[in-house]
């Protein structure tokens, strides 16, 4: 199984090295909280995808999702291997287009797309929209007929269903439920799936395409049925089966709360903390790509062959970023010790007490792991937690704490709440390092705000 860990060493003075980059001299350079990005992992995990689906199917769009991680080096190295581009904003539109993506080979997607982002996309000749709404439809089509063109969509289907009062009762449920069960926006539901065929079918400015439903668990499943009955009854031929995303990383380790429960008992027990061997362990993309591809060939019966289109972004960028971050202080509380780093969830947001993210000291690289302790940001709130019960070398103030699997949902969700963002460098097996995002300064993160002068 691919990891980005093959790509490591250990150098003379024990630092971790990647492609022979000693990363603490990194963070000498350019200081900490420092992103570093594997240029070679990240065009093996792109490459790793594809073929696991072209491999089983000849007729594959592999589309990056952009939103997962929007710097523009990243973006351009992924299409120059033949990537798609999956956009879900206008902002998405504007990178996709500036890291050089032919609006032919861009998607559109998102529940909120306002009138000028249409035109926009419209402008750019994007392959496909995928609309979510019957109002978004007929603004659509609207646009569309001003500008003089007729532009492919696809539906969004949405399998949602509301469950029973005593399945609520399942905590899992519980929350979705309170909230009013916020996933059943997006898209047509399934009972409203047919009508909107229908409804596109006689708009003259556009011409219905695909079909999509997000994430992929279950899609091909709940889809098949569906393009059988719109061709069958409204001669509509189903050129793209879009299957979203939603495919976790192979290096990806996760735990549920049974973990959690179980570990805090083994504490109050006095017991050893088994909470650093837990966390299952990501997808295997080989076989869910078979999986996909085998289904849809045996349900499609006398169907025409779709173009299967996938919308991967964790699985792609997610392995090829690792986070290093510095030790400020360490301290004991309620029976813990606490590691004090310079960054947290203000540039991690992804992290959670769910997540197992394997951590290791760069200048410590070959000390094997001998004390259990929390790793926690800066941030004012007692959810800034980076790792809880992980095991580490004996860590001190200084040393600096290198965070595997930090690449997907932390660039371009991060935030300047309390700090300005750190920078990010990229770096490759010919041992070259390109700085990708600037650190930002304070004047940066007060650049757009405006005082009022008062007279005296």
């Amino acid at each position: 199984m691919f990891s980005l860990r093959e790509h490591f060493s250990v150098t003379k003075n024990d630092h971790l090295a990647l492609h022979g980059i000693d990363l603490v001299d990194l963070c000498a350079e350019y200081g900490t909280p420092l992103f570093v990005f594997d240029e070679d992992c990240l065009i093996e995990s792109f490459e790793r995808f594809r073929r696991a689906f072209e491999n089983n199917y000849s007729k594959v769009i592999v589309c990056y999702s952009i939103k997962t991680n929007n710097n523009l080096a990243i973006c351009k190295a992924i299409r120059e291997k033949g990537a798609y581009a999956e956009a879900a904003s206008e902002l998405d539109l504007c990178v996709a287009e500036t890291a050089g993506f032919p609006g032919d080979r861009v998607i559109f997607d998102g529940p909120y797309k306002p009138e000028g982002v249409l035109r926009k996309a419209l402008e750019d000749r994007v392959l496909l929209v995928n609309v979510e709404s019957f109002a978004e439809m007929e603004r659509l089509d609207r646009v569309a007929g001003e500008m003089g063109v007729e532009q492919a969509v696809g539906l969004r289907i949405n399998p949602f269903k509301s469950h029973s009062f005593f399945a609520n009762v399942n905590p899992k449920n519980l929350i979705r439920a309170v909230h009013g069960y916020p996933e059943c926006r997006f898209g047509f539901s399934l009972r409203d799936a047919y009508s909107a065929y229908e409804r596109a079918t006689k708009l003259r400015n556009l011409r219905v395409e695909g079909i999509m439903m997000h994430p992929y668990h279950g899609a091909v499943r709940m889809l098949l049925p569906l393009m059988r009955e719109v061709h069958e009854r409204l001669g509509i031929e189903t050129k793209y089966l879009n299957v979203g995303g939603g495919f976790r990383p192979e290096t990806t380790k996760s735990v549920r709360y049974a973990d959690l429960t179980l570990d805090l008992v083994r504490q109050e027990l006095g017991l050893r903390s088994t909470l650093g061997d837990k966390g299952g362990s990501g997808e295997d993309i080989g076989l869910i790509a078979k999986s996909i591809t085998d289904e849809v060939r045996r349900g499609l019966g006398d169907l025409p062959e779709p173009t299967i289109i996938t919308e991967p972004g964790s699985f792609i960028v997610g392995p090829s970023g690792i986070l290093l971050l510095r030790v400020d202080h360490t301290k004991s509380a309620s029976e813990f010790k606490w590691v004090i780093v310079d960054g947290g969830t203000n540039i991690v947001p992804s992290i959670s007490v769910f997540s197992r993210h394997e951590i290791l000291v760069a200048n410590k690289a070959a000390s094997s792991p001998e004390e259990m302790v929390n790793v926690a940001g800066p941030l004012l709130y007692p959810d800034d937690v980076i790792a809880i019960k992980t095991y580490l070398p004996g860590v001190g103030e200084g040393d600096v704490l290198s965070v595997f699997d930090c690449g997907a949902y932390t660039i371009s969700s991060s935030t300047q709440f309390l700090y300005p963002r750190p920078p990010a460098v990229l770096v490759n097996s010919r041992g070259e390092v390109e700085l990708i995002r600037e650190k930002e300064t304070c004047e940066d993160v007060l650049r757009k705000d405006g005082l009022r002068r008062v007279r005296d």
